[in-house]
């Protein structure tokens, strides 16, 4: 069953775009450069057509973007792969119907709270008139002095109930829905959130290329990505690490910390170690033959010692 998503009342020819989440996101490691490039094309079309992309020839679809046509099958493959984008076929027009999933999150709220205003108003409209009837009105204070109320009262009135309503359903909406806890949950008592945590524990790193925004949108992008590890448990380790190994440091540490991130996620879900094939590919990166190294030297000195 697929989750509604309210549509929004006007096509725009914009769309919002996360650079960070961009840099440092799954989309770089699950597409090729040029396949990003298709990527981008397609948001661009989707804000044509609510998020939607029709295509009657892929042929004509390639010729259009300037692309050749193996790389537009491979790059809706990928896309279909990593759950980007939802296929339809209409039989009846014959044409492929592509949906960028989570539409709304490249799109601005405002664009969508006219639709949501007229769907609540739809619903509610029958019930209000029965229980606000002539005989139910209490007349306002206005009213029982015998001032009259003008329309542009009565709107500015209405209007500023409107946007008081809308604001604060808006912001329980976010706070309810929102994957990343830490960064809506606020504490009367001045509790460190997790986010905090993370952000104080990266400053205090020695030689870490600390930036307050760069790594906020790291946290957020990460607890995306990988929700079923301890993030706090994990960076200490690797900070631990990197006081073994300070020159570690000189070479992306944020990169290389996503990195150990992802590897503890995948770790999680295996619920094991990982394979030989793997760890043997592993082997290319400098780091780990350095520590390699170092174990096979602790443990030749381990056995001096027990002759």
């Amino acid at each position: 069953m697929t989750t509604w998503e309210p549509r929004q009342s006007r096509a725009t020819t914009w769309f919002k775009f996360y650079s960070e989440s961009y840099l440092l996101g799954s989309t770089r490691s699950e597409l090729t450069p040029e396949e990003r490039s298709v990527w981008v094309d397609f948001l661009c079309l989707a804000t044509i057509n609510y998020g939607k992309i029709e295509v009657y020839s892929r042929d004509q679809l390639a010729r259009q973007l300037l692309i050749e046509r193996e790389l537009l099958d491979r790059s809706i493959e990928k896309f279909l792969e990593f759950g980007k984008v939802k296929r339809r076929y209409s039989k009846r027009e014959k044409k492929e119907i592509f949906s960028i999933v989570k539409w709304l999150h490249f799109q601005a709220s405002y664009l969508t709270k006219r639709q949501k205003k007229s769907e609540t108003y739809k619903k509610n409209n029958r019930s209000e008139k029965e229980e606000n009837s002539d005989t139910n009105i209490e007349p306002t204070l206005q009213e029982r002095k015998g001032q009259e109320i003008t329309p542009k009262e009565i709107t500015l009135k209405e209007n500023t109930e409107d946007d008081s309503e809308s604001l604060n359903s808006n912001s329980n909406k976010i706070k309810d829905n929102s994957p990343l806890p830490s960064i809506f949950k606020t504490s009367t008592r001045g509790e460190q959130t997790i986010k905090d945590q993370f952000l104080s524990v990266l400053k205090e790193c020695k030689g870490y290329p600390f930036d307050k925004f760069k790594d906020s949108i790291f946290f957020d992008t990460t607890v995306k990505e990988c929700p079923n590890i301890n993030v706090i448990k994990q960076l200490a380790k690797k900070i631990e690490w990197w006081k073994k190994h300070p020159d570690a440091l000189k070479a992306n540490p944020r990169q290389k910390l996503q990195e150990w991130f992802k590897e503890d996620q995948k770790f999680q879900k295996r619920g094991g170690s990982q394979p030989v094939g793997v760890i043997s590919k592993e082997m290319d990166d400098p780091d780990h033959r350095r520590w390699v190294r170092e174990l096979a030297g602790l443990e030749k000195s381990r056995k001096k010692g027990k002759e």
